[in-house]
């Protein structure tokens, strides 16, 4: 017989190389978060994040939804260890470092679906936002 688990609990199952959620924004411009976060956050559960840049352009927010009618979904690709989603236009908008590979820690927001987390911003980049013009 075949352990099926044990009512209202989450069998543990160790994947990918770390159990602390991270989020990773990568060369190829991508917005990534391992298996971790996806396990503990129940990540799987969702199609699509949208984007949003704090007021001082210096955190992030990943917001995930399955509303196929939300204004700037992106879809997720699941990928083995973790789950991606190209970040390209958004990353360059706001000048965050891509040069190379690094992970961040995040903060979760339960209810309202979103990781929260501070990337590097390139420093010869300044935010201009429209009322310094």
């Amino acid at each position: 017989m075949v352990n099926e688990g044990i009512k209202g609990f989450k069998k543990y199952i160790k994947r990918g190389r770390t159990a602390v959620p991270k989020v990773t924004i990568r060369k190829n411009k991508v917005i990534a978060f391992n298996s971790a976060a996806v396990i503990k956050y129940d990540l799987d559960t969702y199609e699509y994040a949208v984007f949003y840049i704090s007021d001082d352009g210096k955190r992030v927010a990943v917001q995930f939804t399955n509303n196929e009618k939300e204004s700037g979904i992106i879809k997720i690709q699941r990928r083995p260890g973790n789950y991606q989603i190209s970040a390209g236009n958004f990353l360059g908008m706001y000048d965050v470092d891509t040069s190379e590979n690094k992970n961040f820690d995040f903060t979760w927001d339960k209810g309202a679906k979103i990781a929260f987390f501070k990337p590097t911003i390139r420093e010869d980049s300044r935010l201009v936002k429209s009322s310094d013009l």
